[in-house]
């Protein structure tokens, strides 16, 4: 590494409170804070999460957005920690640059390293002795431009419902052929009727 490489430590508890966030809105923020660092030589994330959670998605999208994943057990400073020990290894290698996301005081010590910049939200109180130490401050709105909100879920699609074939009306009696059908039948009848009744009953004599 060179004196003028910059390399990126985020303290993700400190930045972003809770690193359970949904997918989207964590990663509209890490890509505000990329942005906002400008040209770096390499990006290094630390965060706690018990041995427990055998699944991390937040591995998968710091390598995603080629930020090293540097995961701790959860504990006092643990994340600090392992910032404060990649920092100095990095010294080792000639870097001479750090740009911090985070407002946490124990970041001072790094002013025995190098050159010291903070990324931190708007509003974001910063500790005093971190304040003395840093050369530049870069401020980030609280929700990033395209940032959606976390507890909004996406609206479920409707499903098309299938057309309703709305079945006939009862009939109160027989349909229209059937009515025909019907008087046809009986006007047969009628006029057989008739017929056996003139060659049954004999005339009158005229």
């Amino acid at each position: 590494m060179n004196g003028d490489d910059r390399t990126l430590l985020l303290d993700l508890e400190n930045l972003l409170g809770n690193v359970r966030q949904r997918p989207r809105p964590l990663r509209a923020r890490l890509e505000a804070v990329l942005a906002a660092a400008g040209q770096i030589h390499h990006a290094v994330a630390a965060y706690a999460l018990p041995d427990s959670d055998t699944i991390d998605p937040l591995a998968s999208m710091l390598a995603e957005l080629r930020i090293g994943p540097l995961r701790v057990l959860p504990g006092a400073d643990a994340a600090e920690h392992a910032l404060l020990a990649h920092a100095r290894y990095v010294h080792t290698e000639g870097g001479r640059i750090f740009v911090v996301g985070s407002a946490d005081g124990r970041f001072a010590e790094l002013a025995e390293l190098g050159r010291v910049e903070l990324v931190v939200w708007e509003g974001q109180p910063v500790a005093a002795k971190l304040t003395k130490v840093v050369h530049d401050i870069h401020r980030l709105p609280r929700r990033p431009a395209g940032t959606p909100t976390e507890d909004t879920a996406e609206e479920p699609k409707p499903v098309p419902s299938a057309p309703q074939v709305l079945a006939e009306p009862p009939q109160d009696g027989p349909r229209p052929t059937g009515r025909l059908l019907a008087a046809l039948v009986t006007g047969i009848g009628i006029a057989a009727g008739q017929r056996l009744f003139d060659a049954l009953l004999p005339r009158p004599k005229r």
